[in-house]
């Protein structure tokens, strides 16, 4: 038997049930890699044509099924495989966007991704430190906003968030949901900042 034909073979024999966990982590995954990267620049919506977790998620899935790129089953497991996937189509996404050196302007219908500054890519620094003051700008008459921003940069997933501000997760999505509308506002009216 051919490779070609023993990854398909592994790919069909998984089940239903391990497909559904390993696209729910992998989902996860991903939304943690594009924290705080999606309202502009190589992540965003406006660059890729689509929602960017969906674009990541499908694209990996997509790339091992047509043997794009050769499952190394022997070595990885299905999950970390597409973890591996979703690393080079995201550095690519990069280089092809400092290609392209378009001008960054804000998604018509941004969203607040959580920030991370270990995940931020070096030529992004900048807009990273824009989202920060934007963050604070938007927060600071706020103590809930305040304690969402905080656990924002210190935590890494929401199950950690809601540890750390003891609030639930529907709260925090509520306060999230707030802090995207005054981001996105924010960032209209000072489109300046991010040239």
């Amino acid at each position: 038997m051919n490779r070609d034909k023993e990854i398909l073979e592994h790919l069909k024999a998984i089940s239903d049930t391990e497909w559904l966990d390993v696209i729910d982590k992998l989902t996860t995954y991903v939304h943690f890699k594009l924290k705080g990267r999606i309202l502009f620049g190589a992540h965003s919506e406006q660059n890729l044509g689509v929602n960017p977790v969906e674009y990541y998620v499908d694209g990996a899935i997509c790339k091992l099924f047509s043997l794009e790129w050769k499952w190394q089953f022997e070595k990885y497991s299905l999950l970390e495989q597409l973890k591996r996937i979703v690393g080079s189509m995201m550095s690519t996404n990069v280089e092809k966007f400092k290609a392209k050196k378009e001008n960054i302007t804000l998604m018509d219908e941004g969203k607040l991704a959580l920030l991370d500054k270990s995940d931020i890519y070096d030529d992004e620094d900048e807009h990273y430190e824009v989202f920060k003051q934007a963050l604070e700008e938007c927060s600071k008459d706020d103590d809930e906003l305040q304690l969402y921003v905080m656990a924002l940069d210190q935590c890494a997933s929401f199950d950690e968030m809601v540890i750390a501000t003891g609030y639930e997760k529907k709260k925090l999505y509520a306060l999230q949901k707030k802090m995207t509308r005054r981001v996105t506002k924010y960032l209209e009216n000072n489109k300046h900042l991010i040239k």
